[in-house]
């Protein structure tokens, strides 16, 4: 079979489900694990080159989120055989693995792969259940959606929205819940932000993480991606609060 890769966290299960050689092409943003690089690059993730595509001739694309649905719909036009997985909850992102797993003939690879980060987020608890807020994005602020509230209280953390995508607030509704700990994992900054950044905000000062200084950066491909690597993530804020 052979396999293009729309999204950084397909392109992450893949390799997991261990079909690495099938995958003939994966997007620029594809930089994990090693050697993902060395395939061939088909553009960005929401306007993927259709011709590349074409000169390829894969038998299965699969493609990840809502926001690719415009990209998704141009390459069934084109008669390819897509699938798209849409993990907006945690059950969403054990839901995919086994989507994939299905596709690719993994089945028995992909439940194993569910139980073992089950069993691997089972081991990470937050000690003291801390208030955490994660912001995906800065220019707006936007609190991290999707299966970061699941995970932050999966580990025994209160979270500051309680499902839903990400999005921007009212900055009272986050003084209210006035976190403990502030998460950055902006998307496309990786571990390049310094948490000072936040000191600079007006009207930020009272909250009690910019207070204690309890601000901290994560790498946004631990905690974006609805990869395996949310387990590695969760570890990372586990080592911070």
């Amino acid at each position: 079979m052979r396999i293009v890769s729309l999204a950084p966290s397909n392109t992450e299960i893949l390799y997991k489900l261990g079909v690495e050689d099938q995958v003939v092409a994966t997007t620029s943003l594809c930089n994990y694990p090693e050697g993902v690089s060395e395939k061939p690059s088909i553009g960005g993730w929401t306007n993927p080159e259709v011709d590349r595509i074409n000169d390829l001739d894969p038998d299965l694309i699969i493609a990840s989120d809502d926001l690719q649905d415009d990209a998704v719909n141009r390459l069934e036009e084109e008669g390819y055989n897509v699938l798209q997985v849409k993990p907006h909850t945690l059950e969403d992102v054990y839901e995919s693995f086994w989507q994939i797993g299905e596709a690719v003939g993994k089945t028995e690879e992909a439940e194993k792969l569910v139980e073992e980060m089950k069993e691997e987020l089972s081991k990470v608890s937050f000690e003291g259940s801390p208030r955490i807020y994660c912001e995906e994005w800065m220019d707006p602020p936007m609190v991290s959606g999707n299966w970061m509230p699941d995970l932050i209280r999966k580990c025994n953390g209160e979270y500051f929205i309680e499902e839903g995508r990400s999005r921007e607030f009212d900055l009272e509704e986050l003084k209210e819940f006035d976190p403990e700990v502030i998460i950055l994992n902006v998307c496309g900054a990786g571990s390049n932000l310094d948490p000072s950044i936040i000191d600079r905000r007006d009207s930020w000062q009272d909250i009690s993480a910019v207070k204690n200084g309890n601000v901290f950066v994560v790498n946004d491909s631990l905690l974006n991606r609805p990869s395996f690597r949310l387990v590695e993530g969760m570890r990372k804020i586990e080592g911070e609060v």
